[in-house]
């Protein structure tokens, strides 16, 4: 490797890691104050880096939350598509599908939490959080209806995806459940629910 291709690439990773730091800051601020709370000084601060270079990553929100939508994505790691399918194919019924989706989506928001529960707190003010949990949870829409087994009809779809949704998991931790009560609650509701919709080991078609 040549001296100048060397110090380009060592640049480039001390950008990156700038990046890092600064996406890593906003999180933390943002689960602890939310968004509309947190300026660029206290994320510069937090991140150790002056407010222009915040600025100069990320010059609005519209930029940052995007960045750090993006970190929780690969921080919750949910499945794709593909992935879904695969794990799915060993799964005979309806039931046992949508079983695994609860307990891999109840893992995913454990990791997620704080930043999670900041941008639903706050998505109806800020649009770029809108826009992020809408592709957060688009995910999830495909993922419930391949654990169904087919495209589910709206009144159909719409429990189960509730049921799945970060939320009402939410809501059950704040109730005071532990983590397992909860997805164990959550599998038992989808449970229900499934059987209403002949998801069910003995109804599955």
């Amino acid at each position: 490797m040549s001296p100048r291709r060397y110090r380009m690439d060592r640049r480039q990773e001390a950008v990156e890691a700038t990046r890092a730091r600064i996406v890593a800051a906003a999180m933390e601020l943002h689960a602890e104050r939310g968004v509309q709370s947190t300026g660029w000084d206290d994320v510069a601060e937090a991140a150790g880096v002056s407010t222009a270079t915040v600025y100069r990553h990320f010059p609005s929100v519209s930029e940052l939350v995007p960045a750090c939508a993006r970190a929780v994505f690969d921080v919750i790691r949910p499945p794709s598509e593909e992935e879904a399918a695969a794990r799915f194919a060993t799964m005979p019924t309806g039931g046992e599908r949508l079983e695994h989706l609860v307990r891999e989506s109840c893992h995913c928001y454990r990791r997620g939490e704080a930043w999670l529960h900041a941008a639903h707190r706050e998505r109806d003010f800020v649009p770029a959080l809108d826009a992020a949990l809408e592709v957060i949870q688009g995910t999830l829409h495909v993922l419930v209806d391949a654990a169904a087994g087919r495209a589910l009809p709206a009144a159909a779809h719409a429990p189960l995806f509730v049921l799945c949704d970060f939320p009402l998991w939410k809501s059950l931790i704040d109730a005071g459940l532990s983590y397992r009560a909860t997805e164990d609650t959550v599998v038992a509701l989808v449970h229900a629910q499934a059987h209403r919709l002949g998801l069910t080991p003995e109804e599955d078609p």
